[in-house]
């Protein structure tokens, strides 16, 4: 496919064109979602989501690539949406029409009869059928009386609109066309533990990661200091209870943590077993969160400024796809 017509499809992925392009790729998502480059586009679809329910989507395709991961990026997005909830599935579909009628506003005459079909809307010559016109324009009649029915000229089943006007219908075209069913039972594993993140991040909650491993290479200095002072034997009080909560948090399951907790020569795994359940509420009812930058710095832990508030939020900024291992010794 020609970079021009990628081009257009990454503006308007909705359209039938846009499936049987992913379609044609002969990937199912399960694979998009292994796929060495093409696996981006669940993170684009989460962002796309967010973009959307603030009203502040802009699709990129300014090359080959990002205009395929933009067009991977809408179906991404639909199961997101729709697995986080009816409520944040109009409202994405909301910001999924009103930023298509943003370039539909400067698109010519034929490119935008050429959606309009795509759409099943029909207008020809100025005017479009009754029952159509009543489905799409009941939204925009609440905001503005001049699309209630009663303002319009009927005629033969036919109500008169003005050219400029279709591109507004066209927006609400585009809602419909968003909000269409999407199987649950097709949605990959991945995009639902990335829908579940998405709810608990527009619930306001303080979102945690759901890992089985935990990935080296993205952990903090501070954190990188105390699993070192851990192998040598010297982890204070302080330290390991930083290290406890700073592992939960994250999402690691008891068995990953003892593995983690192994590494000292001190390591005593019943002991050890107790305080992390004590730690994270199992016993005692109580689950502890990881102390901010500033509490450890306090503690003379600090090993750089990171620019960053909190350890976790650190590691979710250099967390890549697939962690690495830490593997119990032994």
């Amino acid at each position: 496919m020609e970079l021009d017509e990628l081009r257009f499809l990454a503006k308007y992925p909705f359209l039938r064109a846009g499936r049987e392009y992913v379609t044609s790729l002969k990937l199912s998502f399960d694979d998009v979602l292994k796929h060495p480059i093409y696996s981006a586009a669940l993170e684009l679809g989460r962002k796309r989501v967010l973009d959307c329910l603030e009203n502040k989507f802009k699709p990129a395709f300014d090359d080959r690539l990002s205009a395929e991961l933009t067009i991977l990026s809408y179906p991404a997005a639909r199961m997101l949406a729709n697995s986080v909830g009816k409520a944040a599935a109009m409202k994405y579909a909301e910001g999924e029409a009103e930023a298509a009628y943003g370039m539909l506003k400067g698109e010519d005459e034929d490119t935008t009869r050429k959606i309009a079909e795509d759409l099943g809307l029909k207008a020809d010559e100025g005017r479009m059928p009754f029952i159509q016109y009543t489905q799409l324009s009941a939204a925009l009649s609440r905001r503005a009386p001049k699309w209630k029915l009663s303002n319009r000229a009927v005629e033969k089943g036919l109500v008169e609109v003005e050219p400029d006007e279709v591109k507004a219908l066209l927006r609400e075209a585009v809602r419909n066309r968003v909000l269409e069913p999407v199987d649950a039972n097709k949605i990959p594993e991945d995009v639902k533990k990335t829908a579940n993140n998405l709810k608990t991040l527009l619930s306001g909650e303080k979102p945690t990661m759901e890992l089985e491993f935990l990935e080296a290479d993205a952990l903090p200095p501070c954190i990188n200091a105390m699993t070192s002072a851990l192998e040598a034997g010297l982890a204070s009080h302080q330290t390991m209870f930083i290290l406890a909560t700073f592992l939960n948090n994250l999402g690691l399951k008891k068995d990953d943590m003892l593995a983690v907790f192994s590494k000292s020569p001190k390591y005593d795994e019943e002991k050890t077993l107790y305080q992390l359940e004590f730690l994270t509420g199992e016993k005692g009812g109580t689950t502890y969160t990881c102390p901010t930058c500033a509490t450890i710095k306090s503690y003379g832990l600090c090993k750089s400024d990171c620019q960053v508030k909190h350890p976790l939020q650190y590691y979710r900024q250099h967390a890549r796809r697939r962690p690495k291992v830490i593997k119990k010794r032994g």
